[in-house]
């Protein structure tokens, strides 16, 4: 078996819009009269919008009707995206697109698979939507990451067996979701917290090709 492609998660992985929805979710939480800290928002990497609110209605202990739910995700999207909109092709992680060029220089297939719904609008602010074979999305699939939808409609788009695929994360939802789907994983960051990863690497500058395929051998 050998490497034929990589699936990156966008957010933490390809820039940083951690303190974007942190922002965002922490005006959620002021609403139901909660501070969410920094440490139960890196709790949210990799975890979908309605999830994530889940989440934070546990934390806070508040109780809101269905309606209610709905509106505060509305508004924390808009903000959000208020957020997104002002993103510019600068503000993609250095190295980024020199291993991505490398990678499809060497005949390994590409994609985005990503729990945000808002991918494609990122994507397209750090102009890199002609740098992917396929991108996914949280709103392409049922389920979100821990599940594996999201990874395996990305090695079906790609035209891979999940074996010949590898991930590229940096939450432990999405390590659980490579896990799942039958395919190895890299972890991206110095989170020593986070388990299940093949390999780890603390930025674009320590990605190693060789060292990935290594892992196919």
């Amino acid at each position: 078996m050998s490497l034929k492609a990589c699936i990156y998660d966008l957010d933490g992985v390809i820039t940083d819009t951690a303190k974007y929805h942190y922002h965002s979710w922490k005006w959620v939480g002021s609403q139901l009269d909660y501070t969410l800290t920094e440490k139960q928002n890196m709790k949210l990497k990799g975890v979908g919008r309605k999830e994530s609110l889940d989440k934070i209605l546990k934390w806070s202990g508040a109780r809101i009707s269905e309606a209610e739910k709905q509106n505060l995700l509305v508004q924390k999207n808009h903000m959000y995206l208020e957020f997104i909109d002002k993103m510019t092709p600068e503000e993609a992680f250095p190295g980024f697109r020199e291993f991505n060029k490398l990678a499809k220089a060497q005949g390994i297939k590409v994609a985005i698979g990503s729990s945000s719904r808002n991918a494609i609008r990122i994507i397209d602010k750090l102009d890199l939507v002609l740098a992917f074979h396929a991108i996914v999305d949280g709103g392409m699939t049922e389920n979100s990451k821990p599940e594996p939808d999201i990874f395996l409609l990305a090695a079906e788009k790609l035209q891979c067996e999940p074996s010949e695929c590898l991930v590229i994360e940096d939450s432990q939802a999405g390590l659980t979701a490579a896990k799942k789907a039958g395919m190895k994983s890299v972890l991206y960051g110095d989170d020593k917290g986070i388990k299940g990863a093949h390999m780890q690497m603390n930025s674009w500058a320590d990605a190693d090709l060789e060292k990935f395929k290594s892992l196919f051998s």
